[in-house]
């Protein structure tokens, strides 16, 4: 048992760690905790009983001079008693926050309505069982208004009615989060993290219900005549198959968390480490593009300025032309690519997505006359910090790219669809295009500066190097799926205001 707590310890110091997914570690932690913090309550009362030595001893693995010094500590009862309430009910809180902070976030009245039912009903909880309410409330209804077996009955059927209450609160929290893996799936970030502490939290939140499904509780029996309260025994399981196969199932949920912990940190490491790559890269092709660019641009207004000096036939005199007009434009594309390999600061201000995006896309609406545009927006969408010219830059990148690549459809058959959704803390910007697709082999190399699949006259391998870069400068994250001949998905995560709030 000790074991296992010091693995849920650990496990809470590696999330409160965390920056991405900053709201769910933060619940799953403050879950963990209050779950530790249940156990500890309920081995302290226990202790205060010597019946329970043997029981507590094979079921928690308590040592003798840790039981001692619990059970000859001078705390009343009623003091742990409210402890393991408190705690109890916090596990319920947070894990029912856990599992709503992974919903989709829609603010409305009636949302803001229900963050307060659950803590109010919880905080009923609390003053029903209390000791001292139990205490009171008894003196006042015994015998002006009910008899003891009413009082017993009635408080058997409120503990019967809460503690259904409170596993269907578990049961709901756990069920929303199978439908909360479908909408994350898909995204190679957000799955590796809900995996991770979805795992966790499962074990965690079986292992509570077996052994806490009773609490709260109050733990009293009162006698007004003798004017003496009794406190009852924890309600422990009579089925001994549980004591037996109890400690098995913490053995397998440490190992399990532990593996879980584990395949986040490496994963999380080979995602940071490929992003490093790709910036190097960049880095080393601004300073080459920069100096590539300034020689062919000196070389081409040389060029130029020989070619108008010659003296040359009037039926020549459109080559001529002709001639400067390419150079021209070929110094105004190299100009182009120089600006934008330059290092600049990015002015991060509070953005409005959706009101963004749609005038974006109207700015846009020229380039889109020869295909279906189709964009779906979530009702509701946190604002973000965006530098408004590069992000712009970056979502050009990724339309352009997507209309070349269905270049070969006829126009009825082109298809751009944009997502923008709230998933978390995490807003994603989706677009898709049913053009030729990206051969798997080349997936891995789209990011890479100076890369390009297709003919360097008209591609230079700039334009998503420089996407990617400026996505990881918003402390976003870009990722790509595409099959060839059915299409291309691009999507981009940005973490929403709260974030930079908190």
């Amino acid at each position: 048992m000790f074991c296992f707590i010091l693995v849920i310890v650990f496990i809470f110091t590696y999330l409160l760690l965390q920056k991405e997914n900053q709201l769910t570690s933060k619940y799953l932690a403050a879950t963990l905790i209050a779950y530790v913090l249940t156990i500890f309550s309920m081995i302290f009362y226990l202790s205060k009983d010597t019946y329970y030595y043997n029981v507590v001893n094979n079921y928690f693995s308590l040592p003798k001079i840790v039981w001692k010094y619990l059970m000859f500590v001078n705390i009343p009862k009623n003091i742990i008693i409210r402890m393991l309430n408190v705690c109890s009910l916090a596990v319920i809180y947070f894990s029912y926050c856990f599992s709503d902070s992974y919903q989709l976030k829609v603010k409305s009245q009636n949302l803001r309505y229900r963050n307060y039912i659950l803590p109010a009903y919880l905080l009923i909880q609390f003053f029903i069982y209390d000791p001292y309410v139990q205490y009171k409330s008894y003196m006042i209804a015994y015998p002006a208004l009910f008899d003891m077996k009413q009082i017993a009955l009635l408080s058997k059927a409120i503990h019967s009615m809460t503690v259904l209450c409170n596993m269907g609160i578990i049961f709901f929290s756990m069920i929303r989060l199978c439908f909360v893996y479908k909408k994350v799936y898909y995204l190679h970030f957000l799955r590796t993290y809900f995996i991770g502490e979805g795992v966790c939290y499962t074990l965690i939140m079986l292992s509570y219900m077996i052994i806490f499904w009773f609490s709260p509780d109050s733990f009293v029996k009162i006698s007004k005549i003798a004017d003496y309260t009794t406190y009852l025994s924890v309600p422990l399981s009579n089925n001994q198959f549980i004591y037996t196969v109890f400690p098995y199932y913490l053995l397998v949920t440490t190992f399990l968390c532990a593996f879980c912990i584990y395949r986040i940190i490496k994963i999380k490491r080979k995602m940071k480490k490929k992003e490093f790559s790709i910036n190097k890269q960049i880095d080393a092709a601004d300073t080459t593009s920069k100096i590539f660019c300034h020689y062919m641009k000196n070389e081409l207004l040389a060029i130029q300025a020989e070619v108008e000096l010659l003296e040359v036939s009037k039926e020549n005199e459109e080559e001529i032309k002709d001639i400067i007009n390419r150079c021209d434009n070929l110094y105004k594309r190299l100009d182009t690519i120089h600006r934008s390999t330059k290092h600049s600061e990015l002015n991060l201000v509070e953005t409005d997505l959706k009101e963004y995006l749609s005038n974006l896309l109207n700015e846009m609406k020229s380039e889109f006359q020869h295909c279906k545009l189709k964009v779906e927006m979530d009702s509701y969408i946190p604002f973000v910090m965006i530098d408004r010219i590069y992000f712009e830059q970056a979502l050009r990148n990724i339309m352009e790219n997507a209309l070349d690549s269905m270049e070969k459809l006829s126009p009825e058959n082109r298809e751009l669809t944009i997502f923008l959704r709230n998933v978390s803390n995490w807003i994603i910007l989706s677009i898709q295009d049913n053009g030729v697709g990206i051969p798997q082999k080349n997936i891995k190399h789209i990011f890479t500066p100076l890369y390009s699949s297709k003919p360097i006259t008209k591609h230079w391998g700039i334009g998503l190097a420089l996407t990617h870069r400026i996505i990881m400068a918003h402390d976003g994250k870009i990722e790509v799926e595409s099959r060839e001949n059915v299409g291309t998905n691009f999507r981009i995560l940005l973490p929403d205001l709260n974030k930079y709030i908190s």
